[in-house]
């Protein structure tokens, strides 16, 4: 069985005790960024520069009650990456899809505005690695990660049932980068946040 599905037997069972009142769920869709941090690593001896884009996102989330709710949050599209080495420019582009499951607490659940923070468990699925510039021609490989995520947000309602979220969220991705006929080169430290805008609905 996967982490994420351990995770979410484990929230569902710690949380069945919380009560049955103002059950509900929401999904929402949104355009989001990751940024990664500004210094990711070191690769074959020269230090990585990973940038940021923008990507659809989409979650769904299950309300045990006013306060608490399982959320899974996803990549819908992939982000894409440049990854540059200092003196060599752009040398690979990757693309990943990030997946987190979290714990998340609702605050001021009966007004308009009503800010969370969350707390989970992430995997980030690495694909579509090419090489570039003075790497170009040699096959290049990225590992999966997974790790903690952490998140922060806030939800506007117009109604009972539409809204606007603003998130932020912090995601553990390192992936060890193995080029042909060079072997291992090293860890990319992307550590991205990711963050933006999405429009919610609750039934």
């Amino acid at each position: 069985m996967s982490r994420i599905a351990l995770i979410a037997l484990a929230l569902g069972g710690a949380l069945a005790a919380t009560g049955a009142n103002a059950q509900s769920f929401t999904a929402t869709l949104g355009y989001q960024n990751t940024d990664p941090k500004s210094d990711n690593g070191t690769l074959a001896g020269a230090r990585a520069s990973v940038n940021d884009d923008w990507s659809l996102t989409g979650s769904f989330a299950y309300g045990f009650n006013d306060n608490f709710s399982v959320e899974l949050w996803s990549g819908l599209t992939a982000f894409e990456h440049e990854v540059s080495l200092a003196g060599l420019g752009t040398v690979a582009t990757v693309e990943h899809r990030p997946t987190t499951l979290s714990l998340n607490y609702h605050f001021n659940t009966d007004g308009q505005f009503r800010p969370f923070i969350g707390a989970g468990y992430g995997v980030v699925n690495v694909s579509g690695e090419q090489s570039r510039g003075a790497l170009a021609g040699l096959g290049i490989d990225g590992d999966n990660a997974n790790g903690l995520s952490l998140t922060l947000g806030a939800d506007v309602y117009f109604n009972d049932n539409f809204f606007v979220r603003a998130d932020v969220r912090k995601l553990d991705f390192d992936t060890e980068v193995t080029v042909e006929t060079l072997g291992n080169v090293g860890t990319a430290e992307v550590d991205p946040l990711v963050y933006g805008i999405s429009a919610g609905f609750r039934f």
